[in-house]
């Protein structure tokens, strides 16, 4: 068998979310970032997860639900918590489906990939340390070019800063850009200070 990997976990899980959805006729998925979804916490390496409420679903999609992945092969666990009810599914290759309503609040889906492990080469980690190189070298240069006389030298070569921490930190906050946000906060915070220090000296 193939090794998981990230691209082949993002088509796994998005075939287990579509083929859940359209197992109830008329029912409707609205995505919820994957940051605040419940998943399965694992030390084994990472996972994919999508999912989102399902604000036309009553409580008869829980059966219809936990009927479709039982035919799929799945081990399916229904549990009442403090928060409300939860079905669990883990399907034969190792996705874990789960359907949950907290008190009265619209039923949440969420499907999560296997665990697999981490590439010896992040492409996301990588390009973010190239970006984050290229923006700390330039951006106290570009910021310099044809200030105001109004304005100090030492003030001009900062005023990258705003817009770097603006992108930095939208890369950081989606899932799907966290580590070229990383790369790119660490090499451009190192050598963007680095180089606005020196040249205002």
């Amino acid at each position: 068998m193939a090794q998981l990997t990230r691209s082949s976990a993002i088509r796994g899980v998005q075939d287990r979310l579509d083929a859940t959805v359209q197992a109830y006729p008329g029912l409707r998925l609205e995505p919820v970032p994957a940051q605040f979804l419940r998943v399965p916490q694992t030390t084994a390496g990472r996972r994919v997860t999508r999912g989102g409420r399902l604000p036309e679903a009553d409580d008869e999609v829980f059966e219809v639900v936990g009927e479709l992945w039982r035919e799929a092969g799945s081990l399916v666990t229904d549990v009442a918590t403090p928060d409300g009810r939860q079905f669990e599914a883990t399907d034969p290759a190792g996705y874990v489906i789960s359907l949950a309503r907290y008190g009265i609040d619209e039923p949440v889906l969420s499907v999560a990939s296997p665990p697999f492990p981490a590439p010896l080469l992040d492409r996301g980690l990588t390009a973010g340390l190239i970006a984050g190189a290229g923006v700390g070298c330039l951006g106290p240069c570009v910021a310099r070019i044809g200030p105001s006389r109004a304005v100090p030298a030492l003030a001009s070569y900062w005023g990258w800063v705003p817009l770097f921490v603006l992108v930095a930190g939208g890369s950081l906050w989606l899932p799907e850009t966290r580590r070229f946000g990383f790369g790119l906060a660490v090499t451009g915070t190192i050598i963007g200070l680095t180089v606005a220090l020196v040249l205002s000296s």
